[in-house]
């Protein structure tokens, strides 16, 4: 009832999300559809969440204007409804927007259950489906020609293995200076990424051990112990926990 669909800017994510939504739609009114066949079952409302504006008139940033939209589709969406989700949560910092489009996305397969189509550039989110029933990964398949990217427009199962987010900033004329700036800062934040993650694993290692004191708590019948062997007692765990 979900595809996470994944791929480059410019590659064609929001275009095949769009014209899902008007092909559900010309169905609806009795027109045409662009296919050899279609069958389309029940659907009582069309919700879409694409594009980043704000809005002036009203004082509201686009962010505000983008998680208006978001709890209006999850406050509302249900069991037979079309959802588009574009790239929600661009429009913060990186873990507070990968935190809410995960679980916006988690609330639609869950609560809403309805039909989605969920464009988004974390990588993180492609994990769903190894956690939830009815969520599958599709992407927007590029090929890289050189130092350029040649969009394909296919639409393929699994997840994108890169965004190519360099090589479309290239194309949009961003000067090879910065460009190569960014590769080099890619390969910092990547290696630093790597890093961090090993230290963590590390310390879990480390944390998983056995402490004495710990140990000597578990073996402990705290009942039996009168107010002054209890009072001793923590004093010698307070020393022991020091060394």
């Amino acid at each position: 009832r979900m595809n996470i669909i994944t791929g480059p800017n410019m590659g064609g994510k929001s275009t095949y999300m769009r014209q899902t939504a008007l092909i559900v739609l010309l169905a609806y009114i009795g027109s045409y559809v662009p296919a050899d066949s279609a069958r389309i079952g029940p659907v009582d409302r069309i919700f879409t969440r694409i594009g980043a504006a704000d809005d002036l008139a009203s004082g509201r940033s686009t962010f505000m204007v983008e998680m208006t939209e978001a709890a209006n589709i999850l406050n509302n969406a249900s069991a037979d409804s079309l959802v588009l989700m574009d790239e929600i949560g661009r429009g913060t910092s990186t873990f507070d927007g990968l935190s809410l489009a995960w679980a916006c996305a988690h609330h639609l397969a869950v609560k809403n259950r309805s039909y989605t189509l969920f464009a988004t550039h974390y990588f993180e989110l492609t994990a769903l489906p190894d956690e939830m029933a009815g969520i599958t990964n599709v992407h927007i398949d590029a090929v890289e020609h050189g130092d350029r990217i040649v969009f394909l427009h296919n639409v393929k199962p699994g997840p994108a293995n890169q965004s190519y987010g360099l090589q479309v900033a290239q194309l949009a004329g961003i000067p090879p200076s910065a460009i190569q700036l960014a590769r080099k800062k890619l390969v910092e934040l990547e290696q630093h990424s790597v890093e961090q993650h090993e230290d963590s694993g590390q310390l879990e290692m480390f944390s998983s051990r056995p402490h004495p004191v710990i140990d000597r708590l578990k073996e402990m019948s705290l009942d039996n112990l009168t107010p002054r062997q209890a009072l001793d007692l923590l004093y010698q765990l307070q020393q022991d926990a020091k060394h």
